[in-house]
């Protein structure tokens, strides 16, 4: 099955002080680790890059993707995607998620190909944490998409609540335990990103 990946990089990173795709992670860009994980899986990987292109960005060479409802979060960068992309389905990758585990994606998209009935492929952790921007997603839903956008209404999650979703729990995934709630871990404060950086040290 075709699929386009999609990198959300598009947010103002404010509570980071700082753009979180450029924070250097075991010598790489964040954004790199997100690029390679999804080259991995679709053939055709975007940035959806917030209000305008990026020069800081153009070492990737891949195409960026500005909103077409600028400075409206999330759900206007999956919104300019799904426009752009050529495939029934989108793979969504935050970049402030640089421990996201192939494993785990290649198992959301094993449920997709055996024709899953959704709209959406979402994984959750063992404490009920939802993390919407580690998903697949269905061009199906532009337009409840268009909708909430013109209505001001950008919370992920609430979203989520008008879509038919599949959520992905820790004891559905065979990867091994601890991998899942690892792979969801993102990263919004510096006090996060000290503890990725601990984290990628203790995977070396």
């Amino acid at each position: 099955m075709e699929i386009t990946g999609v990198i959300l990089a598009g947010g103002t990173s404010r509570r980071m002080g700082t753009d979180k795709a450029l924070l250097p992670l075991a010598g790489k860009p964040l954004i790199a680790y997100t690029a390679a994980r999804l080259l991995q899986l679709a053939a055709t990987v975007v940035i959806a890059c917030g209000q305008e292109e990026r020069e800081a960005y153009r070492t990737l060479h891949l195409p960026m993707i500005p909103d077409r409802y600028p400075g409206l979060g999330p759900l206007a960068g999956l919104h300019a995607a799904l426009m752009e992309a050529r495939t029934e389905w989108v793979v969504l990758l935050a970049c402030d998620l640089p421990f996201a585990s192939e494993g785990l994606l290649r198992h959301m998209l094993a449920l997709i190909a055996g024709g899953t009935a959704v709209q959406a492929i979402v994984p959750v952790t063992s404490e009920g944490k939802v993390q919407p921007l580690l998903a697949l997603y269905h061009r199906s839903i532009l337009p409840e998409l268009d909708e909430a956008l013109m209505q001001n209404e950008l919370r992920v999650m609430d979203f989520l609540a008008g879509l038919a979703v599949h959520y992905v729990h820790e004891e559905d995934y065979p990867e091994g335990p601890g991998t899942h709630g690892l792979s969801l871990l993102n990263m919004n404060t510096p006090e996060d990103y000290e503890a990725a950086l601990k984290q990628a040290s203790a995977q070396k």
